[in-house]
Formats: C-alpha cells, structure tokens, sequence
C-alpha cells in the first residue's frame, strides 16, 4: 500500500511537471490553451469587439484547441534554435512566434499567457475588417490573431527555450492544421 501510495504521488507529481514527456510545464501548457480557447469561444458566441467591430458568431461553433505533444516536440525544436524566425520545414503546420528580453535573468512563468495575449491583442490593435483573409486582411498585421483563431486548427503545442544567457525567451506555438490560408474564411460565421 505504502509502495502504491508514493508511485502514485511520483506520477502525479511528473504530470503536474509537464504535459508531454521532456516538455513544457503543465502550467504553462494550460495558459497557452486558456488563451486560445477563450478567444475562440468569444469569436464563436459574437461576443468578440476587435477594435470596436462587433464579429459575428460562428456556425458551426469553432473547436477549442487540443494540447498535441506530436505538434509541441516541434515547437520545442524551433525555439531550441533561439533564433526569432519562421520554421521553413513546416508541414500543415501554422506557427507564432514570441520573443521576451530583459538585462536581468527571465523564466517561463507566465510566457504562455504572455505570448498569447501578444498575439490575439492584434485584433485590439488593428482591428479586423473581414473574417475573410484575404491579403489586404493578413497585412493588417493580424496574422497571429488569425492562427489563433482559425476555425480549422484545432491541435496546438507550444515550446519554450532559454536564450542569450538566460536573458530571452523565445515561443513557438505551432498548429494543426496550418491556419493564415489566404481567400478562406478564419470561421464560418452565422447565416
């Protein structure tokens, strides 16, 4: 019994470590996720004001995202590189990108929601004119906004890395399937 009680404790103390085996806290698997899902269902019941515009609901309701440990082990080996740009080896995979520097020492706490509130509140700065992304839309410079939301990716994993030192946080979030396609809608909205 003794034996089973502290296995148990040890497994639960490793889930409460990480979401995937070698990956990022749970914590901060779950900030991501939370982010994420509340913009979608905000989007999803037309409660959602971008800049002052009122968008419509979706029908159907779209998805929340799913944690896909497949999706974050390449998450994580893009932000291993702790260089800020866009994977070119990506297969249906859309990705975000988010850096943090500071002269001082920086952890993951609060990256999570830290990037993904950086990337939605693009809707707050520029606005979003159609949910139909055409190019004129994405060069708004909403794009992570976008991915965020986009209706048909429903998968998400996210990796961390420690940079410069320990003074820089590079995020990448990537996700299945590849948002940002151009001429298609982010959701189908309301008839």
């Amino acid at each position: 019994v003794m034996i089973r009680a502290a296995l148990l404790l040890l497994i639960v103390a490793i889930e409460a470590w990480s979401q995937c085996a070698g990956g990022i806290s749970a914590a901060e698997a779950k900030a991501f996720l939370d982010a994420h899902n509340a913009l979608r269902r905000s989007i999803s019941s037309g409660s959602y004001v971008a800049k002052g515009k009122k968008m419509p609901a979706a029908s159907p309701a779209i998805p929340d995202m799913e944690w896909d440990c497949s999706i974050e082990k390449s998450a994580q080996a893009v932000s291993n590189s702790c260089v800020f740009a866009h994977s070119t080896n990506r297969v249906n995979l859309g990705e975000n990108l988010y850096m943090y520097w500071s002269s001082a020492k920086v952890s993951f706490a609060g990256k999570g929601k830290a990037a993904s509130d950086s990337w939605s509140n693009e809707f707050q700065q520029f606005g979003w004119s159609d949910i139909k992304l055409t190019a004129a839309v994405f060069n708004t410079g909403i794009g992570h906004a976008t991915q965020m939301a986009w209706a048909k990716s429903t998968k998400i994993g996210c990796g961390m890395t420690l940079c410069q030192g320990g003074n820089q946080v590079i995020v990448a979030c990537q996700y299945r399937d590849a948002g940002n396609m151009l001429n298609q809608n982010v959701y189908q909205p309301k008839a």
